[in-house]
């Protein structure tokens, strides 16, 4: 599995929203932490109506990294021609699609469209509950708390495939438990 996470604005915001960004840097822990700098300046704006986010832009365990090289530009150029929005949206989930297609890792994705053509790409990603059923698995998190962690994110609007309840069900048929 990749040692890297590449991590798109969703996860990251909502975390914070939630007030359990020192969970997920829990459940990160012993990995590399990328955060595009498309993504960091996509906090930076959404700061105005959530100020909880702010956290996100501090947190050490998060490396900032920048689109810049031939490769990445022309990556960056082809997903976000895709996955569209202007110039402003969708900024962030194409510089961790790009990121990852040409240094590596494991894109940490929660929007459908940017899951999709991920995987048609085979760029590797999973969203935020993948990394709770990792966490439990790790044993870095009791399944009660994952359950209720989807149920906290679930109040900041977070649109996830599942809730507390369903959690477990969802990941067994996603074949992330055995």
């Amino acid at each position: 599995m990749a040692r890297t996470l590449v991590f798109d604005n969703t996860p990251l915001s909502h975390f914070a929203r939630a007030g359990r960004l020192t969970t997920l840097e829990k459940l990160v822990h012993g990995y590399r932490c990328v955060v595009p700098v498309e993504v960091r300046r996509e906090i930076d704006t959404g700061m105005s109506s959530y100020p909880a986010i702010a956290q996100v832009l501090s947190s050490p365990w998060l490396e900032s990294v920048e689109i810049s090289n031939v490769q990445e530009l022309t990556a960056f150029a082809r997903f976000k021609a895709e996955l569209g929005g202007g110039l402003a949206e969708n900024n962030g989930e194409a510089a961790v699609l790009a990121w990852v297609s040409v240094n590596g890792g494991l894109a940490i994705i929660d929007e459908r469209a940017g899951s999709r053509i991920a995987k048609r790409d085979g760029v590797p990603v999973h969203g935020s509950l993948w990394l709770l059923v990792q966490g439990v698995r790790a044993g870095v998190l009791e399944r009660a708390e994952a359950e209720q962690l989807v149920y906290e994110l679930g109040t900041t609007d977070m649109r996830l495939p599942a809730d507390g309840e369903t959690l477990f069900a969802w990941a067994y048929q996603e074949g992330l438990l055995p």
